[in-house]
Protein backbone atom coordinates (compact mmCIF):
# COMPACT_ATOMS: atom_id res chain seq x y z
CA UNK A 1 0.00 0.00 0.00
CA UNK A 2 1.24 3.72 -0.84
CA UNK A 3 2.74 5.69 1.71
CA UNK A 4 1.68 9.02 3.09
CA UNK A 5 2.45 12.02 1.01
CA UNK A 6 1.76 13.83 4.04
CA UNK A 7 0.56 13.02 7.76
CA UNK A 8 -0.20 15.53 9.95
CA UNK A 9 -0.48 15.24 13.89
CA UNK A 10 -2.49 16.85 16.37
CA UNK A 11 -1.85 20.23 14.79
CA UNK A 12 -2.71 24.03 15.98
CA UNK A 13 -1.50 26.82 14.53
CA UNK A 14 -1.99 30.41 16.09
CA UNK A 15 -1.36 33.82 13.76
CA UNK A 16 -1.83 37.55 14.92
CA UNK A 17 -2.79 36.15 18.75
CA UNK A 18 -5.34 34.04 17.09
CA UNK A 19 -5.78 30.29 17.19
CA UNK A 20 -6.61 29.21 13.15
CA UNK A 21 -6.30 25.65 13.34
CA UNK A 22 -7.15 23.44 16.30
CA UNK A 23 -6.32 19.75 16.90
CA UNK A 24 -6.15 19.17 13.34
CA UNK A 25 -5.16 15.42 12.06
CA UNK A 26 -5.18 14.59 8.32
CA UNK A 27 -3.50 12.68 6.29
CA UNK A 28 -2.69 11.92 2.45
CA UNK A 29 -1.39 9.07 0.42
CA UNK A 30 0.08 8.81 -2.51
CA UNK A 31 -2.38 7.34 -4.83
CA UNK A 32 -5.06 10.15 -3.50
CA UNK A 33 -5.54 13.80 -4.47
CA UNK A 34 -7.64 15.77 -2.53
CA UNK A 35 -10.28 18.63 -2.26
CA UNK A 36 -10.11 20.84 0.98
CA UNK A 37 -13.33 23.15 1.00
CA UNK A 38 -14.60 25.11 3.62
CA UNK A 39 -16.46 28.64 3.78
CA UNK A 40 -13.87 32.31 4.31
CA UNK A 41 -12.57 32.16 6.96
CA UNK A 42 -12.50 28.33 7.80
CA UNK A 43 -8.53 27.98 8.05
CA UNK A 44 -7.80 26.78 4.41
CA UNK A 45 -4.96 28.93 3.22
CA UNK A 46 -3.25 28.75 6.56
CA UNK A 47 -3.63 24.47 5.91
CA UNK A 48 -1.79 25.10 3.19
CA UNK A 49 1.02 27.25 4.19
CA UNK A 50 1.42 24.34 7.13
CA UNK A 51 1.87 22.17 4.36
CA UNK A 52 4.37 24.36 2.25
CA UNK A 53 6.50 24.81 5.51
CA UNK A 54 5.37 28.62 6.11
CA UNK A 55 3.81 28.31 8.97
CA UNK A 56 4.40 25.90 12.05
CA UNK A 57 2.44 24.12 14.69
CA UNK A 58 2.72 24.43 18.28
CA UNK A 59 4.83 21.80 20.26
CA UNK A 60 3.45 18.53 20.13
CA UNK A 61 2.19 18.70 16.45
CA UNK A 62 3.47 17.09 13.80
CA UNK A 63 3.61 17.45 10.02
CA UNK A 64 5.36 14.72 8.11
CA UNK A 65 6.24 15.04 4.07
CA UNK A 66 7.04 12.17 1.66
CA UNK A 67 8.15 10.61 4.99
CA UNK A 68 10.44 12.93 6.10
CA UNK A 69 10.16 14.68 9.46
CA UNK A 70 9.93 18.26 9.63
CA UNK A 71 13.43 19.14 10.58
CA UNK A 72 14.80 17.96 7.22
CA UNK A 73 15.51 21.16 5.20
CA UNK A 74 12.76 23.02 3.79
CA UNK A 75 14.18 23.19 0.57
CA UNK A 76 14.79 19.87 -0.08
CA UNK A 77 10.98 19.08 1.03
CA UNK A 78 9.91 21.82 -1.58
CA UNK A 79 11.50 20.92 -4.36
CA UNK A 80 8.53 18.14 -3.99
CA UNK A 81 6.11 20.48 -3.95
CA UNK A 82 4.06 22.92 -6.81
CA UNK A 83 2.21 26.09 -5.30
CA UNK A 84 -0.10 28.13 -7.43
CA UNK A 85 -2.08 30.61 -5.65
CA UNK A 86 -4.28 34.03 -6.99
CA UNK A 87 -2.41 35.33 -3.65
CA UNK A 88 1.03 34.35 -5.41
CA UNK A 89 0.05 35.72 -8.51
CA UNK A 90 -0.59 38.85 -7.02
CA UNK A 91 3.05 39.01 -5.26
CA UNK A 92 4.90 37.68 -8.85
CA UNK A 93 5.26 41.37 -9.87
CA UNK A 94 8.71 41.14 -11.96
CA UNK A 95 8.13 41.83 -15.80
CA UNK A 96 9.98 39.02 -16.85
CA UNK A 97 9.52 36.77 -20.49
CA UNK A 98 6.84 34.36 -19.63
CA UNK A 99 10.10 31.72 -20.23
CA UNK A 100 12.29 32.91 -17.05
CA UNK A 101 8.84 32.86 -15.21
CA UNK A 102 8.54 29.49 -15.28
CA UNK A 103 12.87 28.84 -14.78
CA UNK A 104 12.60 30.20 -11.80
CA UNK A 105 10.50 27.57 -10.36
CA UNK A 106 13.80 25.55 -10.92
CA UNK A 107 15.25 27.86 -8.23
CA UNK A 108 11.97 28.30 -5.99
CA UNK A 109 12.68 32.22 -6.45
CA UNK A 110 10.77 35.27 -7.77
CA UNK A 111 12.74 36.12 -10.70
CA UNK A 112 15.76 35.08 -11.71
CA UNK A 113 18.78 35.41 -9.96
CA UNK A 114 21.22 32.47 -11.12
CA UNK A 115 22.24 32.00 -14.14
CA UNK A 116 19.85 29.73 -16.44
CA UNK A 117 21.79 27.20 -18.32
CA UNK A 118 20.84 25.85 -21.94
CA UNK A 119 19.26 22.43 -20.36
CA UNK A 120 16.99 24.77 -17.71
CA UNK A 121 15.90 26.88 -20.43
CA UNK A 122 14.82 23.70 -22.54
CA UNK A 123 13.02 22.63 -19.27
CA UNK A 124 11.06 25.57 -19.02
CA UNK A 125 10.28 25.93 -22.46
CA UNK A 126 9.27 21.93 -22.90
CA UNK A 127 6.99 22.61 -19.58
CA UNK A 128 5.07 25.62 -21.33
CA UNK A 129 4.42 23.17 -24.50
CA UNK A 130 3.39 20.63 -22.65
CA UNK A 131 0.47 22.50 -21.02
CA UNK A 132 -0.53 24.52 -24.44
CA UNK A 133 1.19 27.90 -23.42
CA UNK A 134 4.45 27.29 -25.77
CA UNK A 135 3.34 31.19 -27.60
CA UNK A 136 4.07 33.07 -23.87
CA UNK A 137 7.62 32.39 -24.10
CA UNK A 138 8.44 35.69 -24.91
CA UNK A 139 5.89 37.91 -23.63
CA UNK A 140 6.24 39.75 -21.09
CA UNK A 141 4.56 38.68 -17.99
CA UNK A 142 2.79 41.74 -17.25
CA UNK A 143 1.47 42.10 -20.39
CA UNK A 144 -0.03 38.46 -20.03
CA UNK A 145 -4.44 38.19 -19.18
CA UNK A 146 -4.55 37.36 -16.04
CA UNK A 147 -5.99 33.94 -17.62
CA UNK A 148 -2.42 33.38 -19.45
CA UNK A 149 -0.64 34.62 -16.43
CA UNK A 150 -1.95 31.69 -14.16
CA UNK A 151 -1.13 29.37 -16.69
CA UNK A 152 2.37 30.78 -16.88
CA UNK A 153 2.55 30.28 -13.07
CA UNK A 154 1.28 26.49 -13.40
CA UNK A 155 4.08 25.78 -15.46
CA UNK A 156 6.38 27.17 -12.88
CA UNK A 157 4.90 25.14 -10.28
CA UNK A 158 5.27 21.88 -12.83
CA UNK A 159 9.04 22.60 -14.14
CA UNK A 160 10.67 20.85 -11.53
CA UNK A 161 8.32 17.61 -11.81
CA UNK A 162 6.91 18.00 -7.92
CA UNK A 163 5.43 15.10 -6.14
CA UNK A 164 2.81 16.74 -5.02
CA UNK A 165 0.80 19.86 -6.63
CA UNK A 166 -1.00 22.33 -4.34
CA UNK A 167 -3.55 24.56 -5.38
CA UNK A 168 -4.94 27.50 -3.66
CA UNK A 169 -8.00 28.71 -4.83
CA UNK A 170 -6.73 28.87 -7.74
CA UNK A 171 -9.78 29.82 -10.09
CA UNK A 172 -10.05 33.01 -8.40
CA UNK A 173 -10.63 35.62 -10.98
CA UNK A 174 -11.05 33.77 -14.03
CA UNK A 175 -13.74 33.43 -16.37
CA UNK A 176 -15.70 31.06 -17.17
CA UNK A 177 -14.31 29.55 -20.39
CA UNK A 178 -10.57 30.29 -19.00
CA UNK A 179 -11.73 28.67 -15.75
CA UNK A 180 -12.73 25.06 -17.52
CA UNK A 181 -9.41 25.37 -19.60
CA UNK A 182 -7.39 25.31 -16.94
CA UNK A 183 -9.36 22.74 -14.82
CA UNK A 184 -8.92 20.34 -17.96
CA UNK A 185 -5.40 20.92 -17.84
CA UNK A 186 -4.95 20.19 -13.81
CA UNK A 187 -7.20 16.92 -14.41
CA UNK A 188 -4.20 15.72 -17.19
CA UNK A 189 -1.59 16.63 -14.75
CA UNK A 190 -3.32 14.55 -11.71
CA UNK A 191 -3.82 11.71 -14.07
CA UNK A 192 -0.79 11.62 -15.39
CA UNK A 193 2.17 13.81 -13.33
CA UNK A 194 1.42 14.63 -9.84
CA UNK A 195 -0.96 14.27 -7.16
CA UNK A 196 -2.92 17.68 -5.93
CA UNK A 197 -4.37 19.59 -2.85
CA UNK A 198 -6.66 21.43 -4.48
CA UNK A 199 -8.31 24.39 -2.24
CA UNK A 200 -11.39 25.72 -2.96
CA UNK A 201 -15.03 26.79 -1.66
CA UNK A 202 -16.52 25.98 -5.57
CA UNK A 203 -17.73 22.46 -5.48
CA UNK A 204 -17.82 22.55 -8.80
CA UNK A 205 -14.49 22.94 -9.29
CA UNK A 206 -13.44 19.96 -7.96
CA UNK A 207 -12.11 17.54 -10.57
CA UNK A 208 -13.41 14.12 -11.23
CA UNK A 209 -9.81 12.67 -10.57
CA UNK A 210 -10.05 14.38 -6.76
CA UNK A 211 -10.68 11.29 -4.51
CA UNK A 212 -11.27 12.57 -1.27
CA UNK A 213 -12.78 15.70 0.13
CA UNK A 214 -11.38 17.20 3.45
CA UNK A 215 -13.87 19.70 5.04
CA UNK A 216 -12.19 22.74 7.35
CA UNK A 217 -14.73 24.59 9.30
CA UNK A 218 -13.57 26.71 12.29
CA UNK A 219 -9.92 25.78 11.82
CA UNK A 220 -10.45 21.82 12.81
CA UNK A 221 -11.34 19.01 10.88
CA UNK A 222 -15.02 18.91 10.41
CA UNK A 223 -15.45 15.75 8.23
CA UNK A 224 -12.95 14.22 5.73
CA UNK A 225 -13.28 11.10 3.52
CA UNK A 226 -13.96 9.76 -0.16
CA UNK A 227 -15.63 12.05 -2.36
CA UNK A 228 -18.78 10.48 -3.23
CA UNK A 229 -19.98 10.32 0.84
CA UNK A 230 -18.30 13.84 1.33
CA UNK A 231 -20.08 15.52 -1.44
CA UNK A 232 -23.91 14.27 -0.73
CA UNK A 233 -26.05 17.16 0.23
CA UNK A 234 -26.08 16.67 4.17
CA UNK A 235 -22.59 16.69 4.78
CA UNK A 236 -21.89 19.63 2.46
CA UNK A 237 -24.80 21.43 3.84
CA UNK A 238 -23.49 20.80 7.61
CA UNK A 239 -19.60 21.32 6.27
CA UNK A 240 -21.08 24.86 4.80
CA UNK A 241 -23.85 26.13 7.28
CA UNK A 242 -26.71 26.31 4.75
CA UNK A 243 -28.91 23.79 3.30
CA UNK A 244 -28.04 22.24 -0.04
CA UNK A 245 -28.94 19.83 -2.95
CA UNK A 246 -26.41 18.55 -4.96
CA UNK A 247 -25.96 16.91 -8.18
CA UNK A 248 -22.85 15.02 -10.27
CA UNK A 249 -22.80 14.63 -14.16
CA UNK A 250 -19.95 13.57 -15.50
CA UNK A 251 -17.49 12.84 -13.31
CA UNK A 252 -18.52 16.78 -11.32
CA UNK A 253 -20.74 18.05 -8.76
CA UNK A 254 -23.14 21.11 -8.99
CA UNK A 255 -25.10 23.11 -6.28
CA UNK A 256 -29.15 21.96 -7.68
CA UNK A 257 -30.85 24.28 -5.03
CA UNK A 258 -30.21 25.58 -1.10
CA UNK A 259 -32.24 26.72 1.45
CA UNK A 260 -31.83 28.75 4.39
CA UNK A 261 -29.18 28.88 6.56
Amino acid sequence: MPGPLVDIENAEVYRGGQQVLRDLNWSMRDDENWAVVGNNGAGKTTFMKLIFGEVIPLHGGVVRLFGHPRLTPLRDIRRHIGFVSAEYQASYDLNCLGWEVVASGLFSSIGLHETVSPRQKELALNEMDSIGIASLACKRYRSLSYGEARRVLLARALVSRPRLLILDEPCTGLDIPTREHFLATLETISRNRARLIYVTHHIEEILPTVTHVLYLKEGTAFAQGKKAAMLAGPVLSQALGCEMRVREEGGRYWISGTGKP
